[in-house]
Formats: structure tokens, sequence, C-alpha cells
């Protein structure tokens, strides 16, 4: 078997996830297996599940009690047969016929992942998430081309192609509920020894204002110190790539800091007073490891449109985070 794609499904559309199977069945790879894994759907949803598991033979479903994402991507992990894993989210899908040259990239390449470009989908348009300009770009011992470890790569599960032994004692951490992909690939990463990163869009990722990232929940700082507290034990045990595992940490930090302030503290469901919020920011800015990352600010690999917050946190201008906030609202709405 080339390829195993691990799919959870938890009460999912069933046009978007006949979208999704769709896309999987309709590759140029023959040695395909595709696990659909039901984390536990309700009742009325489990027919049209059935009927789109049926769509190909290459489509096993696996049904399980609801215990979450992770344990859901476990599950799969625990059945696949491929040589190589691949993780797809329900409601998104990938390019017709783009596994079999994937998988020729990774064979020769001999890569222990595949990384590629994806597009954000928002009702009304398609968004490009461009990384890096040059195509089939290579991390060795002998070639850094690219960094594997810059969070618009690391910080998914998806639009990667993973060799199956890699991840042979390696499973989602099923506590975590923030940043558990990220969480898992630093222990991947931590074990690789060679990765490719092709210049192409094949994956297509779509965006939802409901999403678990955009929805406000009032324990989300909570969530985020169980992650951090992961990732630092992660980094402790590392015997390779430690020093990457560092910079990663704070440039995810970084990323959670931005996500704290516009989908907890100047979030909707947020019912404090503006001064409170901003109270609230100062607090947030001053505890580690956010601390740590404004003061690394400048040298951070992120775009600089998420940089100027955490720059203006590192100055103490606070109330320039809540403008950026307000205007990245309004943006984020016109995309929906």
């Amino acid at each position: 078997m080339n390829i195993s794609i691990i799919v959870p499904v938890y009460n999912t559309e069933r046009k978007k996830l006949e979208k999704c199977v769709s896309s999987l069945i309709k590759q140029d790879l023959e040695s395909l297996e595709i696990l659909l894994i039901d984390d536990g759907s309700d009742g009325l949803n489990i027919k049209y599940i059935d009927k789109i598991a049926s769509m190909d033979e290459r489509v096993k479903l696996l049904r399980k009690k609801n215990g979450g994402v992770s344990s859901a991507r476990n599950l799969g992990l625990d059945e696949a047969k491929g040589e190589y894993i691949m993780f797809v989210d329900s409601d998104d899908w990938i390019d017709e016929d783009c596994l079999g040259y994937l998988y020729g990239i990774a064979q020769e390449y001999k890569s222990d992942v595949v990384m590629w470009r994806h597009v954000k989908e928002f009702e009304e348009k398609s968004v490009e998430a461009p990384i890096y300009l040059e195509n089939k770009l290579t991390y060795d011992s002998w070639k850094m081309e690219f960094n594997p470890f810059d969070m618009r790569l690391m910080g998914m599960c998806w639009m990667k192609l993973y060799r199956a032994e890699l991840l042979k004692n390696i499973r989602f951490d099923t506590k975590l509920t923030n940043g558990e992909d990220v969480e898992f690939n630093f222990r991947v990463f931590e074990k690789m020894e060679s990765a490719v990163y092709v210049n192409q869009t094949f994956y297509h990722y779509r965006q939802t204002s409901d999403s678990a990232v955009r929805a406000f929940k009032e324990d989300m700082p909570a969530r985020y110190d169980y992650t951090f507290t992961a990732m630092a034990r992660d980094i402790r045990k590392s015997v390779n790539n430690k020093t990457q595992l560092i910079k990663a940490y704070y440039s995810f930090a970084g990323i959670a800091y931005l996500v704290l302030n516009m989908n907890y503290i100047f979030a909707k469901g947020n019912r404090m007073t503006y001064h409170e919020k901003i109270r609230c920011l100062k607090r947030l800015s001053e505890k580690k490891p956010y601390s740590k990352a404004i003061s690394m600010a400048e040298k951070l690999e992120l775009p600089l449109t998420r940089k100027m917050a955490l720059i203006f946190a590192k100055y103490g201008f606070y109330h320039g985070i809540s403008a950026i906030m307000l205007v990245k609202k309004y943006m984020d709405g016109k995309s929906s």
C-alpha cells in the first residue's frame, strides 16, 4: 500500500464530506486506502456517511465513540497500512491526480516528509498561502534549502505526506485541544532526517466562522497552557533538532498570542469592558512564553502583518493591538 489517508468525521455536512471523499477517490494512485473515522456522529448523519463510504472500494469506514479529532486520527494511525500517511480534514479537499506525483517525489528524494502549499477557501473567494517561491527544496544533513520548522508548514498535520515508519510510536495527545497538530509535529520533526517542499497548492483548507480556532472559549488561555507544557516536555526529551524546536516553540507562542487576542480578549463573546480587555492583554503580554516571543518579535519567522502586533506589545502599545484586531476582524468578515 502506497498511501493511507486518514479523515476524521464528526457531523460533517453531507455536501462537504462528499466533496472531500470525491477528491480522494479521483486520484491516479491505485495503491491507496482512505480511512474514514466516524468519531461518534449523530444518528441522522450515519446513513449518508455509510453511503459516501461506499463510493469506492478503497474507502474503509471505522466507527468509534466520540473522543475528539486526535483520538480519531490515532485510530486511523493504528489501522493504516500505507508506506506514507496523509491527514485530510473532512470539510477540506485535495486536487485530483496529485497523490501519484507526491508519492513519486517521496520516492525520488527518499523523504521522511513531503510538504506543499494550501489554498484558503472562503465562501466568496480562494486565497493562496505562499510559503517559498522555489520548487522541490530539500532539507537533510547535507542541504537546508528551506525550514520545515516554519509554522506555515509545521503548524498543520495536513498538506503533508509522512513516512509511516516515522510515526510508528507517535500518536496525537488526546488531552490537547489547541495546537494538538503542532505538538504532534514537534515529536515527529524531532525524529525527521529529511524533507522536501513542493511549491504547488494541492490542499484546499475551508475557512468557516465557527471553526475551533475562531470560536470564543473562556478556557482558551488554559488550553494553550496545556499545549505549551507538552511542547516544553518534547523539547526536554529531544535528542535531535533541539535548536529548531526551541525556535518553533516561540514562533507558536507568537501565533497563540495573536489567536488569544483575536478570539478571546477581543472576541464578541468576551463581555469585559474595553479597559478590562486592555488590562487582560497587558497581563497576557507579561506571561511566559508570550513575553519571550514578544521580546523576540523581529526574529520570529512570521509574516510581517502578524509581527506587528508582537512589536506593538514589545513597546507597550496595547491600543495599537486592539486596532489591528479590529482591522483583521473587518477583513475576515469581507473574506467570509
